[in-house]
């Protein structure tokens, strides 16, 4: 077996079927086949059980692809401490980020250091931030950018404070909230249990969810057109002229907001590659345009 029939068993296991894991591979499914057949050839086992409808791993190809997927791990794991013993800084920067990050932080922060370091590639991998945190504990990723506060017991740097605020196209007043029109949509269970923990902290009854959306940009563009408020982090909205907005405090008149976070594990830190993102992050003022 050689690098390719790894590939092949661990992105059978990632995408459940083989043809789909023949799509990412960019090859013919028969090709993939082919392939399968020659390992369970070599082996003396079968991989995959054949049926009508497709076929599935057996519990000898699901510990194969579980054996590739460390394998490949390890390859790349070499590729980088190799990269990481030379200059200029080169190899593959695995970044796991909260969708938020993704959409309004990191691309400039990307651009940026790919200036100082042209040969870097980059790796990114999005979702809710208990997805990007599971990556990093998993070993995935090299640096996760988190929003909220995680037990992690690696290093971790606190990049910013943001308030979470009401916001409506039209002024609003906190005790007619009940009875208003609200955006609701979708985001990371630690986000939703502030929001409830304000909320049931300041009022008896519920709220009245006009609407629910996918995600806080679809929210932001409800909001643009008047249909309703939204109680989401305040950087989504920021940039909207004339919304009224009105940053949530507890009951202790302390505001409330979302800590931002980078990880990383220590060791990881030894990598060049590594370590100059770290570096580099850490000269960011993120507060600045908040």
């Amino acid at each position: 077996m050689n690098q390719k029939d790894w590939n092949i068993l661990s992105m059978i296991k990632t995408e459940g079927n083989i043809s789909n894991a023949a799509k990412k591979l960019f090859m013919t499914q028969p090709a993939v086949t082919v392939r399968i057949k020659k390992m369970e050839k070599e082996l003396n086992v079968n991989i995959i059980y054949r049926m009508n409808r497709g076929a599935q791993l057996t519990p000898q190809g699901e510990y194969l692809a579980e054996q590739g997927i460390e394998y490949l791990k390890q390859v790349e794991e070499v590729k980088n401490v190799l990269s990481s013993m030379r200059e200029p800084i080169v190899g593959t920067l695995k970044l796991g980020v909260a969708n938020f990050m993704t959409r309004y932080k990191l691309p400039e922060l990307l651009q940026q250091f790919k200036e100082k370091h042209p040969l870097v590639q980059f790796n990114v991998t999005s979702g809710f931030s208990r997805d990007v945190f599971k990556m990093m504990q998993e070993g995935d990723v090299h640096i996760s950018f988190v929003r909220g506060d995680y037990a992690w017991k690696g290093i971790k740097h606190l990049l910013f404070e943001e308030p979470v605020c009401i916001a409506s196209m039209d002024e609003i007043r906190l005790e007619d909230l009940p009875n208003l029109p609200r955006i609701e949509y979708k985001t990371d269970y630690k986000l939703k249990e502030l929001i409830d923990t304000w909320w049931m902290e300041n009022y008896m009854a519920g709220a009245h969810i006009h609407m629910v959306v996918g995600q806080t940009d679809i929210c932001r563009e409800m909001l643009k057109q008047g249909l309703g408020y939204a109680i989401l982090p305040k950087l989504v909205v920021q940039d909207i002229p004339d919304l009224y907005k009105v940053d949530l405090i507890d009951k202790n008149d302390a505001p409330i907001g979302r800590s931002s976070w980078m990880l990383y594990k220590e060791e990881s830190f030894e990598l060049n590659i590594v370590r100059a993102f770290v570096e580099f992050i850490n000269e960011v003022d993120f507060q600045e345009s908040i």
